[in-house]
């Protein structure tokens, strides 16, 4: 049950840190809603979504270095 359910977690990890990290290149690099989120407002979108994206690579670390230490 519990290697299920950390399969669904890591996963899960690793579909919103590629999400995250897709979305701050495409605010970043392209037009991509230019006209409703523009100025500092998209700089700081963008700076979440990398903090975001790094929050979750560090949950994911301690998730695998948990599960390696259990074993």
């Amino acid at each position: 049950m519990k290697l299920g359910l950390n399969s669904i977690t890591v996963w899960f990890s690793l579909l919103m840190i590629t999400l995250t990290i897709a979305g701050a290149f495409a605010f970043a690099f392209t037009d991509f809603m230019d006209e409703r989120l523009f100025g500092r407002k998209r700089v700081y979108f963008v700076i979440l979504l990398v903090l975001y994206s790094i929050y979750r690579i560090f949950r994911l670390y301690q998730l695998s270095k948990k599960t390696n230490q259990d074993d």
